[in-house]
């Protein structure tokens, strides 16, 4: 029954943030920028999307992943689908930190495609560089 839920909420989150994509883009908030760093970055497995959306320390970790998994991205039979977790995540706060810096903090659930659940809390921090919300740093850590 668990798998089911998750897979709806997957399901709708997608077809939801797709529909929004398609129409206007992300929000350029704090919100729409973390909604969707965490789409890419989690659900797609898009770093290079994710990196987008990024600057500072979260460009950093992101090209690090993305060198580290170069070689492994290239073999040419490899299905990120098949790879792909399945994901809950909820907004559990978020902290205006001055009027150009917000934090959101999410419980976050993944669950392989062995049924393994794992939690981690996820910490994303999003910046105003004028006029266009980025995400600056963002960290998981175990639950």
């Amino acid at each position: 029954m668990k798998i089911s839920r998750l897979k709806t909420k997957i399901v709708f989150s997608a077809f939801f943030l797709s529909g929004s994509l398609i129409s206007c883009g992300h929000s350029n908030s704090p919100e729409g920028v973390a909604e969707e760093f965490l789409f890419r970055y989690f659900i797609e497995l898009n770093q290079r999307g994710a990196l987008e959306l990024s600057t500072g320390l979260a460009t950093d970790k992101l090209n690090k992943e993305i060198e580290l998994t170069q070689n492994i991205r290239m073999l040419p039979n490899l299905d990120l689908a098949q790879h792909k977790p399945f994901l809950d995540y909820e907004l559990v706060n978020k902290q205006s930190r001055s009027e150009n810096s917000v934090t959101f903090f999410y419980d976050v659930t993944i669950e392989n495609k062995n049924g393994e659940d794992y939690k981690r809390e996820l910490i994303l921090t999003t910046v105003d560089m004028d006029g266009d919300w980025k995400v600056n740093n963002f960290d998981t850590f175990l639950k």
